[in-house]
């Protein structure tokens, strides 16, 4: 790959209009760019800085893959946000990088600098819960290992994990990286306990974290995942459960590291933008504007869906505010990549 992807020379920009520093190196945005083609699902990121290693995960990812990036510093989060405003799979979170928790787990999650222990009051993050079933996590920002001395603490850490296969690529002179992917245990993967993969099953609420959902299966812990608790957008967990509740899910994974079934609430729901995609086509809709970005605005159609209208659909030369009502009809929509795209109403 002798050009970069456009996605990535945008946030490249971006980074350089805004006197970001560059964290992520072409050859260690080669590798993400690859990695990223194996997701299935889900892609996260910390320390997402103006969003260039974002953009080599993006750029390489497949249709239909979601991707969260977290950074902490308020003005880095809002130049990346404006990097991928028109990207709507894309998600920037504003704080902690602890904050990826809130969408996991993912196939491919990658950590660089906070999150991964490298300092003395950075927790490291928790792979059996922040990974799939077989998934691979990547530590960037590390420091040239010593050609003399022994391993250093970090990189220990991460390539003696019990929940891991590790190894560490050179990537160039001086940079290298750590790719892990979780272990598969044999005979673990379809049945554990008396649960079986895809199995149907009924629990009450125990505990409800920032992280997800604590749900006791007679006995056996079970854990619901923001994304996997409802196919519907929602702010908080008080509005779909509260502790006590009797919920019905499916098993998703088995997490032998704590011990704990991964189950799903959303995989039992129909899905809404298929049941919006049946008669919306053509239809006039009538919404307010969510958000302004360079490219166009967002407009809520229905519960939990939005799309975009092109600043070239409109006719005014001035992007309407937030909360202007419009009267917008469905040009199309991609149920892999999850878009809706709308123009005005004819």
């Amino acid at each position: 790959m002798t050009r970069l992807p456009p996605l990535v020379e945008r946030a490249l920009t971006a980074s350089s209009t805004h006197d970001l520093p560059l964290s992520v190196r072409p050859e260690q945005g080669r590798l993400l760019y690859a990695l990223a083609g194996g997701a299935a699902r889900s892609v996260g990121v910390t320390g997402t800085g103006c969003g260039v290693g974002l953009a080599w995960l993006a750029s390489g990812a497949r249709e239909g893959v979601r991707l969260v990036g977290v950074e902490r510093d308020p003005e880095r989060a809002r130049v990346a946000a404006e990097v991928f405003a028109d990207r709507p799979e894309v998600e920037i979170l504003d704080g902690d990088w602890r904050r990826i928790g809130e969408r996991g787990p993912y196939d491919l999650l990658v950590l660089d600098g906070a999150g991964t222990g490298g300092s003395p009051d950075d927790t490291p993050a928790d792979p059996a819960r922040l990974l799939t079933r077989d998934g691979t996590i990547v530590i960037t920002a590390l420091a040239p290992p010593s050609e003399d001395g022994p391993v250093d603490h970090h990189r220990r850490y991460w390539l003696e994990h019990i929940a891991l296969d590790t190894v560490e690529l050179p990537l160039a002179p001086g940079l290298t990286a750590l790719v892990g992917t979780r272990r598969r245990l044999a005979g673990t993967e379809t049945t554990w306990r008396g649960f079986e993969y895809g199995q149907v099953v009924r629990g009450v609420v125990t505990r409800i974290e920032s992280f997800g959902v604590f749900v006791d299966l007679d006995g056996s812990e079970g854990f619901i995942t923001a994304p996997e608790l409802s196919r519907r957008h929602f702010d908080s967990y008080d509005e779909l459960v509260h502790v006590g509740q009797e919920v019905t899910a499916q098993v998703l994974a088995f997490e032998l590291f704590r011990p704990q079934v991964r189950i799903s609430t959303a995989a039992l729901e129909p899905d809404p933008l298929g049941e919006f995609a049946r008669t919306a086509l053509g239809r006039p809709l009538t919404g307010p504007v969510t958000r302004v970005v360079p490219f166009g605005v967002f407009v809520r159609v229905a519960d939990g869906i939005e799309g975009l209208v092109h600043r070239d659909d409109l006719a005014a030369p001035e992007l309407p505010d937030v909360g202007t009502e419009l009267v917008v009809e469905v040009a199309d929509i991609n149920l892999v990549r999850r878009r809706v795209r709308l123009r005005p109403a004819r």
